[in-house]
């Protein structure tokens, strides 16, 4: 009676280990594609405003108001890569701190926007990945389930052949 109880609480255990193997390696799961320094570099190049900085301080000078400042940095386009300290020094010499505050939104907001156009590029080309798989799973005789004909006629193994065709369940 002992042997045989052994024999079935093995035999029930043996599935269960089954279960509780690990079937890939846990390093092997999706990759996370990370932007490297240099391609960071190529994404976000350095942009050449076409209203230069010493434009800037001559127009502060001359007395200009900061929100006629700013018109004219949208309207000519410009958009200024600023370091803090250049920041610092621009105010030095009579820059209002709301162009400055301008220059650096737009800076920042210049930035999401090349890595945001970044991403929707990756993820267009990840779906487009995906589509090709699938259509190519679809057009993959091997991957249908009813290959190379439904079971009624007896194409597929486990179940019986008939002759006129139809389908039976074992019983």
């Amino acid at each position: 009676m002992l042997k045989l109880r052994t024999l079935f609480v093995s035999a029930l255990a043996l599935p269960l280990l089954g279960c509780a193997s690990v079937s890939a390696p846990p390093d092997a799961g999706p990759r996370i594609a990370r932007i490297s320094p240099e391609e960071l570099a190529r994404i976000l190049p350095k942009p050449t405003p076409k209203l230069p900085t010493a434009e800037l301080v001559r127009m502060s000078k001359q007395g200009a108001t900061a929100q006629q400042i700013i018109a004219s940095i949208k309207q000519s386009g410009s958009h200024y890569a600023l370091s803090a300290s250049q920041l610092i020094e621009l105010h030095l010499q009579g820059v209002s701190a709301e162009v400055l505050d301008h220059i650096q939104a737009a800076q920042e907001q210049d930035q999401r926007d090349r890595i945001a156009e970044e991403i929707n590029q990756r993820e267009q080309r990840h779906a487009e990945e995906l589509r090709s798989e699938q259509e190519a799973r679809r057009n993959d005789l091997y991957s249908d389930p009813w290959w190379p004909g439904h079971p009624g006629y007896g194409w597929n193994y486990g179940y019986p052949f008939h002759r006129f065709g139809g389908f039976y369940w074992r019983r």
